[in-house]
């Protein structure tokens, strides 16, 4: 059976759900992250991956165009509502991670979420947040040794925390029967292997 690219209500509820329940998550992880970040400078990386989750758990159960972007967007902006430290740029944040994850899901035509595309997915996500932080002038402050460090420990926390957490997650949850209505469980009783 061909999956439909046409988001319907019950994928875009599931995704803004999703969502806003990782922007509480978010909320909650940033007193870690700079606890960490005190400890050791740049600490704080090693969890960073978290913020990526959004947009890869959503795209991965409901696998269309646009569902990444949408989670992405819909948690930044509950993060946002939370009482985001860094305010309104988790907008321009969530937009660029959802970009980025999106473009990696497109490239397998939204039709392959192993293991490999869920770490690029997360990957992705951490590559665009650097880059927003390149042209924002963040990341130009650092040394080149703590930049690559930062670098590096954001991008492996992306793959880790936003893609393959998210498959591990989502993959639980399918085995409980309540994503039975989703494209995750209807490709997965098409290619069982």
């Amino acid at each position: 059976m061909k999956n439909s690219y046409v988001v319907n209500f019950r994928e875009i509820m599931i995704t803004v759900i999703l969502a806003v329940l990782c922007g509480f998550i978010y909320i909650a992880w940033a007193p870690l992250y700079y606890l960490l970040d005190g400890v050791f400078p740049g600490g704080g990386e090693i969890i960073y991956g978290t913020w990526f989750i959004a947009g890869p758990l959503a795209a991965y159960i409901v696998r269309k165009p646009g569902v990444a972007l949408i989670a992405e967007m819909a948690a930044a902006s509950g993060e946002l509502f939370m009482g985001s430290p860094w305010g309104l740029q988790v907008l321009l944040y969530g937009l660029a991670q959802g970009v980025a994850t999106e473009l990696i899901f497109a490239l397998f035509r939204y039709q392959k979420f192993n293991v490999s595309t869920m770490l690029l997915g997360g990957a992705a996500a951490a590559a665009a947040s650097l880059l927003f932080e390149g042209l924002t002038g963040g990341l130009a402050e650092l040394a080149t040794g703590p930049m690559i460090a930062k670098i590096a420990m954001r991008t492996i926390s992306g793959a880790i925390l936003g893609g393959l957490l998210a498959k591990i997650i989502v993959d639980l949850l399918a085995k409980t029967g309540v994503l039975n209505n989703y494209a995750i469980i209807r490709q997965k009783m098409e290619n069982p292997f």
